[in-house]
C-alpha cells in the first residue's frame, strides 16, 4: 500500500481536554494522515501524531496578522507546501475562518466540520471587526468545499443562517465501542458535563430533588463541577441548592475522557438534559450520548439538538421537553422503578450505537468525503 497523503488538520486549539473527539475522528485513516496546525497545544499530542505550532511561523503582523487579516508569511506557506497536503480539514467554523486564506494561498480543497455552538450561537452573528467568524463566514461557506455539520440538528441550523445545501452531508459525533463497554452494572446514574446552562444540569438537580427518597440504594454520580472557588455564581447555586435538598451525590469533578468508560460501563442509567443556553449555544449530537449508549446504559435526555437523532423515545430511553424538571424526573421515575426494561433499554442503546455511531466506520467515512473533495476517490 502507497503512503498516506497528508492533509492538514486545522484546529486552533489543539488537543483540548474536551474535545479529544477531533482526533479520535481519524483514527480509521488508511490513505490521509492528518497533520495537525494551529496557534496552541492545550493537552498531550496522541501517539504517532504529528502537530505543528504555526504560532512562531508568522511574519512581522504575527498570529493578529494571520487571524484578522490572513496574512500568510513566506515561512508559513513553505513550511506548509513541503508537507505536499492534498486538502485542509478544519474542526469547528472559526478554525474553519482562520484556515480559508491558507486554503486560498496553497490552493487546497477545503472542509469545516461543525460541531454546537459554532452553529447556534446568537453572538455568532453580531457585526463586529474582531470577530473573524463572522466577517469571513459568508466567504467560508461560498468557498469551502465540503460543510459537514454534525448532526441533522446543527444542518438546519446552519441552513437557515443561509449556508449552501448542496454543501453539507451530515457526519455524526462517534465513540469507540472498544473503549466504552457494558460492565458489571451497578444501581448508578451518571451526568458527565460542565455546570453550565447548555447542559441542563439545573434542569437534572430539579428533578433529583423531587425523586428525594425514590433514590435511595442509587447512587447519583455528577461529573464535572468544580472545586469550591473556581465556581462562576450559576455553579455555586447549583451546589448551594444540592446542599440544601439533603439528597446524596457523589460529585466526581472533573473526569478525564479517559476515565469516563469506566464510570459509563457500571451505570445502568444516563442523564442528558441538555438546552439551548441564553446566548443560543446548543449542543451539536453530544458524544455523552453515544458513549453512554456503547455502554449499555438507558438515557434519559431532552428533546435537544442532535439528541433526537440517537436516542429512541421509549425504546434506548425516555425524552422529553429542554428545561422540564417535572418530566425529567418522571422519566427518571419510570428507570428507577422497572430494572429489566431499563436493562432492555440499555442493551437497545447499544445496538443502535454500534451500527450509527460506530468510530471506525465514522472515521472511513470522513476520509472518503476529503479523499473525493482532494480528487483522490
Amino acid at each position: 500500500m502507497p503512503e498516506p497523503q497528508n492533509i492538514l488538520a486545522y484546529c486552533d486549539k489543539m488537543f483540548t481536554p474536551s474535545e479529544s473527539f477531533i482526533p479520535r475522528g481519524y483514527t480509521a485513516f488508511s490513505r490521509l494522515k492528518p497533520i495537525y496546525i494551529g496557534h496552541t497545544i492545550n493537552g498531550p499530542i496522541p501517539d504517532g501524531a504529528e502537530a505543528i505550532d504555526i504560532s512562531g511561523l508568522h511574519g512581522v503582523g504575527g498570529v493578529a496578522g494571520f487571524k484578522q487579516f490572513g496574512q500568510i508569511s513566506p515561512k508559513l506557506e513553505q513550511r506548509l507546501r513541503d508537507l505536499n497536503p492534498v486538502a485542509i480539514h478544519a474542526s469547528f467554523g472559526k478554525s474553519g475562518a482562520y484556515a480559508l486564506p491558507l486554503a486560498r494561498k496553497l490552493g487546497l480543497p477545503l472542509a469545516v466540520t461543525y460541531y454546537g455552538g459554532d452553529a447556534t450561537k446568537t453572538s455568532n452573528t453580531k457585526d463586529s471587526f474582531v470577530r473573524v467568524y463572522n466577517r469571513r463566514r459568508q466567504q467560508l461557506w461560498d468557498s469551502a468545499n465540503l460543510i459537514l455539520p454534525c448532526s441533522d440538528f446543527i444542518r438546519r441550523e446552519l441552513l437557515a443562517k443561509g449556508a449552501p445545501k448542496d454543501k453539507m452531508i451530515v457526519h455524526h459525533n462517534t465513540a469507540d465501542p472498544e473503549k466504552f463497554q457494558p460492565g458489571e452494572k451497578q444501581n448508578l446514574l451518571v451526568f458527565a458535563g460542565r455546570w453550565s446552562p447548555k447542559k441542563g444540569i439545573d434542569t437534572l438537580i430539579d428533578a433529583l430533588t423531587q425523586l428525594g427518597p425514590e433514590l435511595d440504594g442509587w447512587t447519583v454520580r455528577l461529573c464535572g463541577n468544580k472545586p469550591a472557588g473556581q465556581r462562576d455564581s450559576f455553579e455555586q447555586s447549583l451546589h448551594d441548592k444540592l446542599a440544601a435538598s439533603g439528597i446524596k451525590v457523589d460529585l466526581a469533578g472533573w473526569v478525564p475522557a479517559d476515565d469516563m468508560p469506566k464510570h459509563w460501563a457500571a451505570a445502568k442509567i444516563a442523564c442528558v438534559p441538555s438546552k439551548r443556553a441564553p446566548s443560543g449555544d446548543a449542543e451539536g449530537l453530544p458524544l455523552v450520548c453515544i458513549e453512554a449508549m456503547l455502554s449499555g446504559c438507558a438515557l434519559a435526555a431532552t428533546r435537544h439538538s442532535g439528541i433526537v437523532e440517537c436516542v429512541r423515545d421509549g425504546k434506548t430511553g425516555y425524552l422529553c421537553d429542554e428545561g422540564d424538571a417535572d418530566a425529567l424526573a418522571e422519566n427518571l421515575r419510570k428507570l428507577l422503578q422497572d430494572p429489566a426494561a431499563t436493562a432492555a433499554m440499555g442493551d437497545a442503546g447499544r445496538a443502535l450505537a454500534l451500527d450509527e455511531f460506530n468510530l471506525q466506520k465514522q472515521s472511513r467515512k470522513l476520509e472518503d468525503h476529503l479523499l473525493r473533495i482532494a480528487g483522490l476517490s
